[in-house]
């Protein structure tokens, strides 16, 4: 038994959900796509980066592009490490929903169903993920990346929050995502406890 306990759990650290980043330094940690506590939807909606190193890392040669093909283009701005960054439609509080976003993007916006893609232009990383109406969206929470190192197109890296902030919507711009997990993938431990029994 503790054999073919053993063979599961060092099958599981070749799981995607472990994978490192497909971003690297840099990687989209949550989105807020469909805010209740904002003047209206559009301008309470926010993207947070988490630099996933040691070193602080330099926006200017980043960009984030949607299906649509709308994209933000940062300038010189500082993630530090281990640290986050948001950028959101709006950064009047009275209108956004309640939060303090680093940065504020113009002809941009996020659906229920849509995609990004963050890519450097110089050094050649990016990481794409696409989501739809099967993945943990809830009106008026963001979806969070339970770990910035599980991967970002595979829904079960993702979950809603359950931190309120501002006016009340759920999510933790600028912060460490509330369903953060730093331990094995959700259906890796489903997998074990179904095999054992």
């Amino acid at each position: 038994m503790s054999v073919l306990l053993f063979l599961v759990l060092s099958a599981s650290f070749n799981a995607p959900l472990l994978n490192q980043p497909s971003g690297g330094s840099l990687v989209i940690n949550e989105i807020m796509i469909d805010p209740l506590y904002s003047s209206n939807g559009l301008m309470g909606q926010w993207i947070e980066l988490y630099n996933n190193t040691g070193g602080w890392v330099n926006l200017a040669d980043w960009r984030i592009e949607n299906e649509e093909g709308q994209q933000i283009n940062f300038s010189s701005e500082l993630v530090p490490p281990e640290g986050y960054f948001v950028v959101g439609a709006s950064g009047i509080t009275g209108e956004n929903g309640g939060y303090s976003p680093n940065a504020v993007w113009n002809n941009f916006s996020l659906s229920t169903s849509g995609s990004l893609k963050l890519e450097s232009r110089q050094i050649d990383r990016s990481e794409f993920f696409s989501w739809d109406a099967t993945w943990d969206l809830y009106p008026g929470a963001s979806l969070e990346r339970a770990n910035p190192g599980w991967s970002a197109n595979d829904p079960d890296s993702w979950f809603h929050s359950i931190d309120a902030y501002g006016n009340g919507d759920l999510g933790t711009p600028g912060n460490q995502n509330s369903v953060f997990s730093d331990g094995f993938g959700q259906n890796t431990w489903a997998f074990i406890k179904a095999f054992v029994h």
